[in-house]
């Protein structure tokens, strides 16, 4: 009988599940949707009772929102319908319903290790990573790979300070003026009420399409993204940096952040030696999975 890793990623609206070889080669994915439960112990019965061919499973790697302690405490809420997990441990849940060794991570770090494993930081003595989604996530690696810090908290890139001077002079946090929902936000920030959008993605279809408010949203929140990846370039200087989230996909996006890196660490530093390179995940879709998996087999 083929044995198989399981690779489980918890998000706010999926939960993913893959089968996954020693190489690393997925060979079923599934999903179901994240349900808000009363109960922890109803969460995480839901997972397990979820998981399929559990006969030909040996390790089960987890990947999860929120600050993930070394020991897979969840130590931060997360998205409301995960928030259950706050102060549980998922080893210890899912490796007793399912009897198998279970080790965890949190997404953004599941999906720094795979590119650091298997994609575009693949052989670099420095990396880090930014996730950009509903939030934004991040991961710094070394040679040896992930670097969580003290309390697991190294690389929480969205939760860098900004001082917005436009909102009652108050600390902001940069990621949310960087994410996807920020993006949203820009937008409908500058439209009559008849033109409010629900999706980020739309405000792109926007832009591609030639609209005003959208072409002015989107340099916008280029040049708010290209602001943190200064500040991490500051904070490590790293050979790579990879992007990630949905929106990495799209070459026009990917380009016009390259453009704007270059040009503003030119500005802002005064002399052109800055030669951190900025990348797309190579493994997008699948590095959270892929990346829990390389965890539980460490």
């Amino acid at each position: 009988m083929q044995k198989y890793h399981l690779g489980i990623d918890i998000g706010g609206t999926f939960i993913k599940y893959a089968l996954i070889d020693d190489h690393y080669r997925i060979f079923q994915k599934w999903k179901v949707k994240a349900v808000n439960m009363e109960s922890s112990e109803q969460f995480y019965d839901y997972i397990c009772s979820n998981i399929k061919h559990i006969e030909q499973i040996e390790k089960v790697g987890v990947s999860a929102p929120g600050l993930i302690d070394q020991i897979s405490t969840v130590k931060s809420y997360a998205a409301p319908n995960v928030s259950i997990m706050y102060g549980t441990n998922i080893n210890d849940e899912i490796g007793k319903r399912i009897n198998r060794k279970v080790q965890s991570i949190n997404d953004a770090k599941a999906a720094g290790l795979c590119e650091f494993t298997l994609g575009n930081a693949k052989g670099c003595q420095s990396s880090a990573f930014l996730i950009i989604g509903t939030g934004t996530g991040g991961c710094i690696c070394d040679e040896n790979g992930v670097i969580y810090g003290k309390d697991g908290y190294a690389a929480e890139f969205h939760n860098i300070p900004f001082f917005n001077q436009d909102s009652n002079q108050s600390l902001k946090k940069m990621g949310d003026y960087t994410s996807i929902t920020g993006l949203l936000n820009l937008y409908n920030e500058n439209s009559p009420v008849s033109d409010q959008l629900d999706l980020g993605s739309d405000v792109c279809k926007k832009y591609l399409g030639g609209n005003a408010i959208a072409q002015k949203s989107v340099q916008q929140w280029i040049q708010n993204i290209t602001t943190q990846l200064i500040a991490m370039t500051v904070f490590y200087n790293p050979e790579v940096i990879c992007i990630g989230g949905g929106i990495s996909e799209e070459d026009w996006f990917i380009n016009m952040l390259q453009v704007q890196y270059k040009k503003m660490c030119q500005e802002y530093f005064e002399l052109d030696f800055i030669t951190t390179a900025i990348k797309r995940c190579k493994y997008n879709n699948d590095a959270n999975i892929l990346g829990a998996v390389i965890k539980a087999r460490s």
